[in-house]
């Protein structure tokens, strides 16, 4: 009978495509996952991988072994959520990712939520990019992600994913700036106004150029940080504006360091999404997450009252 634990070592680097990869998602040795990998050949007296400079790739029986390692692990995550009751156990955790506005202001709220109803439950919670989120999830380095970014056509093929809400770009500016007093603002009013902005090759950054220039608004570049705090600081003490989701800047705005405008008709908005590994059931620890999230988004609800988030 085939070693489970060395099934799941097989699994991982088939998935990933390298041992030396596989062993950081398996936290053991390159040469325990290349010993493991030989005594399972050597069991079953197949060669699994063929050996490449750039990985390995599954052999034709390989191929075959990894799409029953699938079903079967599909079966085990299918049969502890069937069975497990989440209040009951004594320890468990989920891993999310989010991008760094979702990260800072939404997050926090809902892990203090969470962990209201699940005290004995640790939630890890990694901030990054889009497209690194979507990598550790299909690595299942990560249970979840929550983002607000554009996915391209090849990333939405491997991953599933879900709107929770359309979030509208605000402008913000501090009290130095023209349009301190001004009620409203058109897209008009943005052209040849100076911007902090996020850093070139961010999603956020490569959302605003191409939403500007496809407006005829073109802006003049003030400053480029990699991170929200910084911007708003930098706009608050300038003569700068921004264009950033509200939530980023509610307290900001309770204490009149920053003021707030929409732009005319709100042309401007960003999907909040959740994403998630299509080919595996959600954990019971993740479902428990996403349970308590429906409180604040009724996509979410739907997607359970579905059927689809369940085994």
């Amino acid at each position: 009978m085939i070693d489970l634990y060395k099934l799941q070592i097989f699994d991982v680097v088939a998935r990933i495509g390298s041992f030396s990869a596989a062993a950081d998602r398996l936290y053991i040795t390159q040469s325990a996952v290349s010993q493991h990998i030989k005594e399972l050949e050597t069991s079953l007296g197949q060669q699994l991988f063929v050996r490449g400079r750039r990985g390995v790739t599954p052999t034709t029986q390989g191929t075959v072994l990894a799409d029953y390692s699938r079903q079967i692990f599909d079966l085990l995550v299918r049969a502890e959520a069937a069975v497990t009751n989440v209040e009951q156990i004594a320890s468990g955790k989920v891993s999310i990712g989010a991008t760094p506005g979702v990260g800072i202001y939404l997050a926090p709220d809902w892990v203090q939520q969470f962990r209201t109803r699940y005290p004995q439950l640790t939630v890890l919670l990694q901030t990054g990019v889009t497209d690194q989120i979507i990598l550790d999830v299909q690595a299942h380095r990560l249970d979840l992600g929550v983002v607000e970014g554009e996915l391209r056509d090849a990333q939405a093929g491997k991953i599933a994913h879900l709107v929770l809400e359309e979030v509208e770009q605000v402008v913000i500016m501090g009290f130095q700036h023209p349009f301190w007093d001004k009620p409203f603002l058109t897209l008009g009013d943005l052209n040849q106004q100076s911007f902090i902005v996020r850093q070139q090759g961010s999603q956020s950054r490569t959302w605003l150029d191409e939403t500007l220039r496809a407006h005829g608004i073109m802006p003049i570049i003030g400053a480029e940080f990699d991170n929200l705090e910084s911007m708003k600081r930098a706009v608050a003490s300038g003569r700068c504006l921004a264009l950033v989701p509200p939530y980023v800047v509610e307290s900001e705005v309770k204490q009149n360091q920053l003021r707030v405008r929409t732009i005319e008709g709100k042309p401007l908005h960003r999907s909040l999404k959740l994403i998630w590994d299509r080919s595996l059931p959600f954990s019971p620890i993740a479902l428990a997450f996403l349970t308590e999230l429906a409180r604040r988004y009724s996509a979410i609800r739907e997607l359970i009252d579905s059927g689809s988030a369940h085994p």
